[in-house]
C-alpha cells in the first residue's frame, strides 16, 4: 500500500510541476492533487527535496524495468541497448501514469538543482558497464544510447524535430545499430 501511495504522490507531483511549474510545486499542492493530506505527503517524503529525488528515482526505476523486460525476452548482443531505446520511448508507467510529465518535472527540477540528478548519476557506472559489455562495439553502443536520450528529450520538450515517418526510421536504425552484424568495419 505504501508503494502505491508513493507512486500516487510522485504522479501528482509531476502533474503539479507540469501544470503549474516546478516553482509552484508545494507539498500542499501535491497533497491536493493526490487527494491525500499534506501530512500523508510528508509521511512518505519528508521534504520537497526528497519528493524531487523520488521523482528522479522513479525515472531511473522505469528505465531499468524496461531494460530488464527487454533482456528477459532478448538474449542477443545489444539487448541492453534495445531495452534502453524502449525505455526512452516509454509514454506511461503502470503505477505512475504519463511518464512525460515525470520527465518534464525531472528536467525542470534538475536544471534548478543538479544535486537532484543523484539517483541518475549513481546508476551511470552500471549503465556504462552494461553498454560497454553489450556485445557490440562500445563506441557505437554509446552513440545509440546518446541518440535514444536525444529522442527522449525531444519527446519531453515537445520539439517536433522529426515527423512520424522520420522518427520511426530513426528508431528502426538505432535498433539495427544494436545488432552485432551492423558494427563498423
Amino acid at each position: 500500500m505504501a508503494r502505491d501511495t508513493k507512486a500516487k504522490i510522485i504522479a501528482a507531483a509531476a502533474n503539479v510541476a507540469v501544470a503549474r511549474g516546478v516553482q509552484n510545486l508545494t507539498m500542499e499542492a501535491v497533497a491536493e492533487e493526490a487527494g491525500i493530506s499534506k501530512g500523508g505527503v510528508f509521511y512518505h517524503f519528508g521534504s520537497k527535496q526528497e519528493l524531487l529525488l523520488g521523482m528522479v528515482q522513479a525515472l531511473v526505476d522505469i528505465t531499468e524495468k524496461e531494460v530488464s523486460a527487454a533482456q528477459a525476452q532478448d538474449h542477443e548482443a545489444g539487448s541492453w541497448l534495445r531495452g534502453f531505446i524502449r525505455a526512452c520511448l516509454t509514454n506511461s508507467a503502470e503505477d505512475l501514469g504519463p511518464v512525460g510529465r515525470l520527465s518534464v518535472a525531472f528536467l525542470t527540477a534538475a536544471a534548478n538543482d543538479t544535486t537532484l540528478l543523484a539517483p541518475m548519476n549513481e546508476r551511470q557506472p552500471a549503465w556504462r558497464e552494461a553498454i560497454n559489455t553489450s556485445g557490440i562495439d562500445p563506441v557505437q553502443a554509446q552513440i545509440v544510447r546518446l541518440a535514444a536520450d536525444g529522442l527522449w528529450i525531444n519527446d519531453v520538450m515537445g520539439v517536433p524535430v522529426l515527423d512520424a515517418a522520420e522518427r520511426a526510421a530513426v528508431i528502426e536504425r538505432l535498433e539495427a545499430m544494436t545488432r552485432k552484424d551492423t558494427e563498423p568495419e
